[in-house]
């Protein structure tokens, strides 16, 4: 059985861990701001589901991680609704009995005046290894029409792809979660001014335009 190390781990999330007490990132704090929708269950249900049929190796016995999904142009990235389709993904798989494991759960319970909390996104608080061959990992490349979600079980011993999907997602079928790019973007540094709304890729709504 493979151990995952915490470094190997923390670079499959492409999840803004901050070494700095826990401060969560920008993508952290702007997932706050999506609504309770069932428009991410029904994204995670339907790429779950294509999961499933096309899967030729896993076991819902085998254990099982689930990555934060990633930009497919840059892997240690993610946004707002990386983080909250990674929890969808969670629930459907759990509802059809996979064996998941959980990355952020703590080594200890940390008893604070604000609470007592075992979750954790720094590394330095998270198991030395896990005991995990597949892990489900995920990029999103935005478009003007919306995001195309890819999405594959990797066995990790020997990088195998034991199942794949792929789907694109409308912001119709995402709403409150993306939104038509501005007139005025700012990309690289720069600003880009268009003549009309939705000529760049779309926004997570929240997001830095």
């Amino acid at each position: 059985m493979y151990k995952v190390t915490i470094l190997f781990t923390a670079l499959l999330l492409g999840a803004c861990t901050s070494s700095n007490h826990d401060e969560p990132q920008e993508p952290l704090s702007r997932g706050n701001q999506l609504p309770a929708t069932s428009a991410i269950n029904h994204m995670s249900e339907q790429i779950v589901s294509e999961l499933v049929e096309q899967n030729d190796e896993l076991s819902s016995k085998q254990p099982l991680l689930v990555a934060t999904p990633v930009l497919l142009d840059s892997f240690n990235k993610t946004n707002a609704v990386g983080l909250q389709l990674q929890q969808g993904f969670i629930s459907a798989l759990h509802a059809r009995q996979f064996n998941l494991v959980d990355i952020n759960v703590g080594d200890n319970i940390r008893v604070t005046p604000d609470g007592d909390f075992l979750l954790t996104r720094d590394w330095k608080q998270l198991p030395s290894g896990i005991a995990v061959e597949h892990v489900v990992v995920s990029t999103m490349s935005m478009n003007r029409k919306g995001a195309v979600v890819n999405t594959r079980i990797v066995n990790i011993t020997n990088n195998r792809v034991v199942s794949a999907s792929q789907g694109a997602f409308s912001i119709n079928e995402l709403p409150g979660y993306l939104s038509q790019s501005e007139k005025v973007v700012s990309k690289d540094g720069l600003l880009y001014r268009d003549t009309q709304r939705g000529s760049q890729e779309v926004q997570v709504i929240g997001g830095v335009q």
